[in-house]
């Protein structure tokens, strides 16, 4: 089988991101009128631990794995490829099975004493073995990319998102007559069920790919590998994936920072605990998974873009990885920017629509300018680690991290402001996260971030917003459901249609596109 093309490889992951985004925001809509705000507080209590567990064990080895293999690819050797998968693949079962073990007899200590609330110690425990089903499964997905085959990866994780999204509301369900607690820890516990699934289908992928003689699995018969290059494997791996890794521990770690912080501070102006969870689950459980859905499309890119700049750089390509990059840079644009403006003037009855929560509107709205500056965070990091820096981005997202921790803190006591100022913090922080990638590209390539792809969109996007209020007042009077739906539809065509009539986007140009 082929290797996909950069943008059809991004469009097959954007799909199934889309999909996943999708499902993951439309789940919590009948959970969270299962167990409300409080039960969806105590499920985003444990999940940042859990990411963070998996940022330690699997963050970095896609992203590695599909780098060498992308190297070996490119020199014809397809023999060292399927070592460094089975290196690694080792390395992640061994791993996962430690981290998974450690979480469950850690949790108690981590509900009561990190976490402040004893009822999430039912959370940590149901997530507990997610860890090494999804550390294993990423061991496959990684080689599937490092082959530019992105289709495995795409279907494992709908399938697993499928099953996970079914056993959230099955488990909550049921469990919820014995208390909030339960109901979370049955919603967490969807987080192993799906990871399985995902794990099933990538096996089944694999074997299937060795029974039809495919090159992704084909290697000419030499030697057993010997321990000692087993062991260089794993340096180079180890030496490529761990800054990449860090940078992924970053996010989680500072979800925990906010877990334990925004509380707290809240505490202090007078809210009590069950009010400030309350708010917690506002910005993080409902306003974080709707503004952060875009992440989907951009997230794919980058995952993209890592293969094809190494193999690109191995061939000391200097105009394909350039154009790689202005490529990628132009569509998270082209894709974030009405997402964040549409947001932003709709939160308040999108927040009503799907959460019947009308009052996260104002957080949502603080937020939503994330999720452009995420998506360009995103592909930045993913274009300065296809090119082999993988420090950089983490030193830049420490500090993006690093405002948002003093806007926690400092925000979120002023009267009046509280949780928007966690909400700014976020916003601020991945701003000058993309910046910061911006500015080292422009350093270590021939990249120079070009201006005038931005004057489109951003005229496109100022017509949506002048006719998005007009199109809500219009269908206004049919329902918030209607009126909502529709003026979204309206605006999309409308910023599209723009994009269109100037030329940003060309019709006959989308066949040579998903060649290139």
């Amino acid at each position: 089988m082929k290797p996909e093309s950069f943008l059809r490889g991004a469009m097959v992951l954007t799909i199934a991101g889309i999909v996943v985004k999708l499902l993951g925001a439309v789940y919590r809509i009948p959970f969270t009128r299962i167990a409300g705000s409080e039960g969806i507080g105590l499920y985003q209590m444990a999940y940042p631990i859990y990411i963070t567990l998996l940022a330690v064990s699997t963050a970095g080895i896609p992203v590695a794995l599909s780098f060498l293999i992308a190297e070996r690819g490119a020199a014809g050797d397809r023999h060292g490829a399927r070592q460094v998968f089975s290196v690694s693949l080792i390395f992640l079962v061994c791993l996962g099975c430690l981290l998974s073990v450690g979480l469950f007899y850690i949790s108690p200590v981590l509900a009561q004493r990190v976490l402040g609330d004893t009822r999430a110690y039912y959370s940590l425990i149901a997530v507990a073995p997610a860890v090494f089903v999804i550390s294993v499964a990423s061991a496959f997905r990684g080689y599937f990319q490092g082959w530019r085959l992105m289709w495995p990866t795409a279907i494992s994780e709908v399938v697993e998102q499928v099953i996970r999204v079914g056993t959230v509301l099955l488990a909550a369900r049921a469990l919820m007559p014995h208390g909030v607690e339960f109901a979370a820890a049955g919603a967490a516990f969807g987080t192993f069920t799906g990871g399985c699934a995902g794990l099933c289908l990538l096996i089944f992928v694999y074997l299937w790919f060795k029974r039809q003689g495919s090159p992704v699995t084909a290697a000419r018969h030499k030697s057993p590998l010997r321990f000692v290059e087993a062991l260089r494997i794993l340096k180079r791996l180890i030496a490529y994936a761990f800054p990449i890794s860090a940078g992924s521990l970053v996010l989680p770690l500072v979800q925990v920072i906010d877990t334990v912080m925004i509380p707290n501070r809240l505490q202090t102006v007078g809210y009590t605990v069950q009010q400030a969870t309350s708010q917690f689950g506002q910005l993080s459980g409902m306003a974080g998974t709707v503004v952060y859905l875009p992440a989907a499309l951009t997230i794919s890119i980058a995952m993209t873009l890592v293969p094809h700049l190494a193999s690109a750089v191995s061939r000391n390509n200097r105009v394909e990885v350039n154009r790689r990059i202005n490529t990628a840079l132009r569509i998270t644009f082209i894709l974030c920017l009405p997402a964040a403006a549409g947001l932003m003037l709709l939160a308040t009855p999108i927040m009503g629509l799907l959460f019947d929560d009308p009052s996260a509107g104002a957080v949502t709205a603080w937020l939503a300018p994330a999720a452009l500056f995420t998506g360009l965070q995103q592909t930045t990091a993913g274009a300065l680690q296809g090119i082999g820096n993988t420090w950089l981005p983490v030193v830049n997202l420490m500090a993006g991290c690093l405002v948002k921790i003093l806007c926690n803190y400092h925000l979120t006591v002023i009267p009046g402001f509280g949780i928007k100022g966690a909400a700014l913090g976020s916003t601020l922080g991945f701003l000058l996260v993309f910046l910061l990638n911006l500015f080292c590209l422009t350093c270590l390539t021939d990249y120079r971030f070009k201006i005038g792809f931005l004057l489109r969109p951003l005229l496109a996007v100022t017509i949506m917003t002048m006719v998005i209020p007009a199109i809500y007042g219009i269908f206004g009077s049919l329902g918030n459901l209607m009126a909502t739906g529709l003026t979204i539809a309206c605006g999309a065509v409308c910023y599209f249609a723009v994009l269109l009539v100037t030329k940003e986007i060309r019709v006959y140009e989308m066949r040579y596109f998903f060649r290139s």
